[in-house]
């Protein structure tokens, strides 16, 4: 049940953002800039739904890891989730796992609004 916790949890994580997607192309769309506070706003959004996504598969999992593991990923994700995934899940598995993450939280948007503005 705590697995299906946080794949909701990383499924949050990844319609949030979609909706900042989608907000940074309407912006571009009329050559607007983001605020800095909306990028700072979106990175804490973030790392809370990857802490707590973190938290639930652990829990799941049955993974014993050091005392409020969680707090690590939630101030230091891209250091500490990458090791998560590779004691959780694995070499092979965990390394894509990531990549991808790390793909959708900051390419996917960002490469949305360049094409936008290009066109």
């Amino acid at each position: 049940m705590l697995i299906l916790r946080a794949a909701s949890s990383l499924t949050s994580l990844l319609i949030f953002t979609t909706i900042f997607a989608a907000v940074r192309v309407a912006v571009a769309i009329r050559h607007i800039y983001l605020p800095p506070d909306a990028e700072r706003l979106w990175s804490f959004y973030a790392q809370v739904f990857i802490a707590c996504g973190v938290y639930l598969d652990r829990k799941g999992r049955g993974l014993s890891l050091p005392f409020e593991f969680e707090a690590f990923v939630f101030f230091g994700w891209p250091l500490f989730l990458p090791y998560y995934l590779y004691k959780s899940r694995g070499a092979r598995r965990g390394l894509a796992m990531t990549f991808a993450t790390f793909f959708v939280l900051f390419f996917v948007p960002a490469t949305a609004q360049v094409i936008v503005r290009v066109m």
